[in-house]
């Protein structure tokens, strides 16, 4: 019984002895084979019992399952077994446990059954398992028994309440030999092929990731050298780094305020994984030191009903109005009013507790609940029957309600985190088929939705077809012995969901009735998933202008921490990284040669599409030529940043774009790069930079006139050549769009043009560029700073040498601005420099922000 290694791991690494463990040949045999690598298999927790995957404990492989929270011995860790079992056969069993807790515990693995009328539990195995050491419980043969239906397997212990640990749980048909489990392997940052060592193999792997996002979930962990929760081009140059012995440990990136920490598909996992069939007792109670909060009840005019209806509201313990906090919408059932799932259930309704409690803990991050009357009628007061239509109708009345009149009174008269990020709305019965309607109606204003034991009547599509409207975390509850919608109503709500593959969270709580057992059980698991798929900050409105706010960062280098301080901004356009990371990521990234294949047209690769137009120019009073390259598939409705690449003295437009020494590649450099998800989508302008009203062209070198006609380019650029592309082409503009570089004198206009317009300009590249240029050499407004300096010189270049790009080098050292010095060994004054800029320095622009 083996864990299966990623193919592609197996084929790099020969030499890799995990590589080389085949599969066992039994394994097509299995019917069940949990190996809690890729999550929690479907197993869940029984009774008050969490299950969750963790690793640096495990029999075979690197994660087990864990199970904590006991309160008796039957609580611990099951699953449901499908329909590939049948009542009436053999099957053999397989599981391994450990504990750490005690000297030795009596462990079973036991089958659950029904039989109609009653529920019975017959133990598969039974084993004593030793402090710290795995134990294995099996059967070679056991029959399920005959009439057997809701068939499942857990395992408990004899007495013990201890967590315990669990792996490589396998049935098959009997008879089936089940092989000894390969050893146990270690994640470590940076070792993606898992074999031990952090190596020159990591680091092909690690650029195939850039180029292919990684598929499988341990090698993207392990890849993700930051630990930021994401891999990118910073993890690499971070192996790079590793391997090269100039870092000795990976810095843990802080994730922004606002940053999504967990997908959908990760934070659903993550819920589901930690799901109790009953919440611990003692989330019930009120502990010694431990603030709750306060429930106040309220009113708010709803424009459905035309009057004030009234609500509860739990505000957090220590409310501080100088703080913004997230809100829970929690709704009643039909016949039911807003004190039912806040005061009084069919006993003692536990939320301010519960909610408390998960607070307290760390668990859950402080929130807002409310509680209304959710019936919304300007004819009736209350609902009247279950089939009475203007009853129904005021309950559905509530799905617009919520958004046209609650919600605004609540964030006019309390301190609310606005936006979908910080809004969850989930309800018991009616409330619950409601919160399905209201989240499926309303994504751009939940993110969290929930339902309790929903009733019938929900209809809609089950499924978000706008991405940003998906909710982060999506959670259905039935009860097993639920005797007004049973498990059967919330089951097709799932069963829909799960048809157009929308993840969520399927929680069955066994014996669960319709009311508060299966209430406080959602609620415990409920309120520790809300407003946790990112991290800090506060959100806002859609129509609120994101805020700068600086964020402090710091690395933990080999020597002393790094620390950085850049702006974030809450929407698109957040800066991820600071001038000094991203001269810093593209400075390990540099090639001295760029690759040959980058001047290939590859098949399957579309490349963009060049096209020759012209300009008027105010300086030089007449239409001046440009060459345009536009991306593959250009789409108007689409916005593309832009770089503005410049010729050398004695050169023309089609220098940098079709006509060099030789053949120009940058259509192919630039267009591979994209296709590689190296670099972003852009539009490329190739002017002919030479402007004078009295002169066609340069005539000399030593001529003012030739030089004036170069440097009036400098504000040519931004008065007339920047608003004609802007007013023709489909151009996302703003310094954190737009890019220059350029060759020789194209290259000493580039600096300058960077210097002169650094509002303009975010990115500034200069390749073996003409000595000439003055200035300060800096940017006295962090606002004009680019993000991205960068100088390349050549060591064989004979027209200005290494030493003239060296001198500019040195300018910008002597006021410490950071810039990507790259030195081509053995480059020219010519297409081999520029080829090796430009390979490198499309893949840093417009990479500073998202």
């Amino acid at each position: 019984m083996k864990k299966s290694i990623p193919t592609i791991m197996a084929a790099m690494l020969a030499l890799s002895s995990a590589s080389a463990i085949p599969l066992s040949a039994a394994e097509s045999d299995y019917l069940l084979h949990s190996t809690f690598e890729e999550g929690t298999d479907k197993w869940s927790g029984r009774g008050s019992a969490s299950v969750k995957t963790v690793s640096g404990t495990s029999r075979s492989g690197e994660y087990s399952l864990f199970t904590s929270g006991r309160e008796s011995s039957w609580n611990g860790a099951s699953v449901s077994l499908g329909s590939d079992f049948k009542a009436g056969q053999d099957y053999a069993f397989s599981a391994y446990v450990m504990t750490d807790a005690e000297d030795s515990v009596t462990f079973y693995l036991t089958l659950q059954y029904s039989d109609g009328s009653t529920t019975s539990y017959p133990k598969i195995a039974e084993v004593t398992a030793k402090k710290g050491e795995w134990a294995h419980l099996e059967k070679s043969s056991f029959t399920i028994p005959a009439g057997a239906t809701n068939i499942s397997l857990y395992i408990e212990t004899e007495e013990s309440k201890c967590n315990f640990y669990v792996d490589e749980v396998a049935a098959a048909p009997s008879g089936t030999t089940f092989d000894e489990p390969s050893a146990p392997v270690k994640m470590n940052k940076g070792d993606i092929n898992y074999d031990g060592c952090i190596d020159s193999f990591d680091i092909i792997l690690a650029r195939k990731g850039l180029i292919n996002p990684f598929t499988d979930k341990k090698m993207q962990k392990a890849a993700d050298a930051d630990s930021n929760g994401v891999y990118e081009i910073a993890d690499a140059v971070l192996i790079m780094q590793f391997v090269s012995g100039k870092i000795k440990e990976f810095p843990v990136a802080e994730p922004a305020p606002g940053q999504q920490k967990y997908t959908t598909e990760e934070l659903t996992e993550k819920v589901q994984s930690e799901l109790v069939n009953n919440e611990p007792s003692s989330s019930h109670q009120e502990k010694q030191g431990v603030k709750y909060g306060t429930i106040k009840k309220e009113n708010y005019f709803s424009k459905k009903a035309n009057k004030q209806k009234p609500y509860n509201i739990l505000l957090p313990a220590d409310y501080d109005p100088s703080k913004q906090y997230p809100v829970l919408y929690l709704l009643h059932g039909f016949f039911e009013n807003e004190d039912r799932m806040i005061t009084k259930g069919n006993g003692t309704m536990y939320t301010r507790q519960i909610v408390g409690n998960a607070i307290a803990e760390g668990a859950a991050k402080d929130m807002i609940v409310v509680c209304p009357f959710i019936f919304t009628s300007a004819t009736m007061r209350d609902a009247t029957g279950f089939g009475d239509a203007g009853s129904v109708e005021g309950y559905n009345n509530f799905v617009d309600d919520i958004v046209d009149s609650l919600m605004p009174h609540i964030e006019e008269n309390y301190s609310v985190a606005t936006g979908r990020e910080n809004t969850a709305v989930t309800g018991f019965s009616m409330g619950g088929m409601e919160s399905l309607m209201i989240g499926m109606k309303h994504g751009d204003k939940f993110g969290y939705v929930g339902a309790i034991c929903p009733a019938p009547g929900g209809s809609g599509a089950f499924k978000w077809s706008n991405p940003d409207e998906q909710p982060y975390l999506l959670m259905i509850t039935g009860g097993t012995q639920d005797d007004v919608v049973g498990l059967n109503t919330p089951e097709g709500y799932h069963n829909n969901f799960n048809k157009n593959s929308v993840p969520h969270v399927w929680h069955v709580v066994q014996g669960g009735h319709h009311g508060d057992d299966s209430i406080h059980s959602a609620l415990y698991c409920f309120v520790r998933g809300i407003f946790q798929a990112t991290d800090g900050g506060s959100g806002g409105s859609s129509s609120q202008t994101p805020t700068q706010t600086p964020v402090t960062t710091t690395t933990k280098a080999p020597d002393k921490p790094i620390t950085t301080t850049q702006p974030i901004n809450t929407s698109t356009g957040q800066r991820k990284y600071s001038m000094k990371e991203l001269t810093e990521i593209v400075q390990n990234a540099l090639v001295n040669n760029e690759p040959n294949d980058s001047h290939n047209k590859k098949n399957g690769v579309q490349y963009g599409t060049i096209k020759k137009e012209t300009y008027f120019s105010k300086k030089a009073n007449k239409n001046k030529p440009y060459n345009i390259l536009l991306p593959a598939n250009y789409d108007s409705s689409k916005k593309y940043p832009v770089l503005y690449l410049l010729h050398g003295f004695f050169e023309n437009e089609n220098r940098m774009i079709t006509q060099g020494n030789g053949t120009m590649y940058t259509q192919q450099i630039i267009g591979n790069a994209i296709a590689e998800g190296a670099a972003k989508d852009m539009i490329v302008v190739v002017p002919f930079v030479f402007t004078s009203a009295t002169m066609n062209d340069a005539t000399g070198f030593a001529d003012q006139g030739s030089n004036e006609g170069y440097d009036n380019f400098v504000d040519d650029i931004v008065d007339s050549l920047m608003p004609h592309i802007e007013s023709k082409y489909s151009v996302a503009t703003g310094r954190e769009n737009t890019a220059v570089t350029g060759f020789s004198m194209g290259g000493r206009e580039s600096l300058q043009i960077g210097m002169k317009h650094g509002d303009k300009f975010g990115y500034v590249g200069a390749i073996c560029p003409a000595p000439g240029a003055s200035g300060s050499w800096k940017w006295n407004s962090e606002s004009e700073t680019p993000y991205l300096v960068m100088i390349t010189g050549g060591t064989a270049d004979d027209v200005v040498g290494l030493n003239t790009p060296e001198g500019y080098h040195n300018n910008f050292n002597k006021n410490n601005v950071p810039h990507v010095w790259h030195v081509v060994q053995g480059g020219h004054h010519g297409d081999d420099s520029i080829h090796s800029a430009l390979y490198c320095f499309v893949r840093g622009i417009f990479q500073a922000t998202d």
